[in-house]
């Protein structure tokens, strides 16, 4: 599997930066996670988005999901078929509202728990602790596993769902000094700490607010983990 960090902000863009997005490729099998603002540019450089396999989404907050509204009319003009979007279920969500409308996309319920296949993948998806409806994705293929947590804060079993994997890709906005247990993201220590814990071979913090400095988040976790780092738009690596 090979990993592309399309956008790596959240919850509004840096200059010239995207919110959350990622391509992940696992041969033939092309899958976006998220697709925040500015997002669907990026993907597009790399492969266009009607030939995707599918698109999970984690959550239906608009930094998440925000170019999901532009990319319906590129499915409505170019898609040949229709493109799978998995994702749990917010009754709220405006976007999500707008996909169901949408004939070129068929959209997934996705519920903590639940298996499934996307190609040559299997995803597994796990309980996230957000303000709305959200989960965390542990994906296996080509004898890889990858997880990435979405926007999280400390829930139970997140050792369970990182553990052994070969890449972490975990939200990490919070400083040791502005994380509390009722915020919605973890810190860079926690996810540092959680990359101990669950025995992880490699991990990268992401959802990086531009108005918190990147140099205290790295020298936090790596107190803990001296090998952590930092997402970087247009990062590419193998899982």
């Amino acid at each position: 599997m090979r990993l592309t960090i399309l956008g790596m902000n959240g919850p509004f863009p840096a200059p010239g930066g995207a919110t959350s997005g990622y391509f992940l490729a696992a041969g033939e099998t092309h899958i976006a996670m998220d697709m925040g603002s500015g997002v669907l540019s990026r993907l597009t450089a790399l492969t266009p988005p009607e030939e995707l396999t599918a698109l999970l989404l984690t959550h239906w907050h608009y930094d998440h999901c925000a170019d999901v509204l532009p990319l319906i009319y590129r499915l409505e003009a170019c898609a040949t078929q229709p493109l799978h979007i998995y994702a749990p279920v917010d009754e709220n969500s405006l976007v999500r509202k707008a996909v169901q409308t949408c004939g070129k996309i068929v959209l997934h319920d996705v519920a903590p728990g639940e298996t499934f296949q996307v190609g040559a993948v299997r995803v597994t998806a796990f309980a996230a602790r957000h303000p709305v409806p959200a989960v965390m994705y542990r994906i296996q293929a080509e004898g890889k596993t990858f997880c990435y947590t979405g926007d999280t804060n400390t829930v139970e079993g997140l050792v369970d769902f990182a553990k052994g994997a070969d890449f972490l890709l975990a939200d990490g906005l919070f400083t040791d000094a502005t994380w509390a247990e009722g915020k919605p993201h973890l810190s860079a220590t926690h996810v540092a700490q959680l990359a101990k814990d669950a025995d992880v071979s490699r991990f990268v913090i992401t959802h990086l607010n531009p108005a918190i400095d990147p140099e205290t988040l790295l020298r936090e976790a790596r107190a803990i983990r001296i090998d952590a780092l930092l997402a970087k738009p247009g990062d590419s690596c193998e899982v």
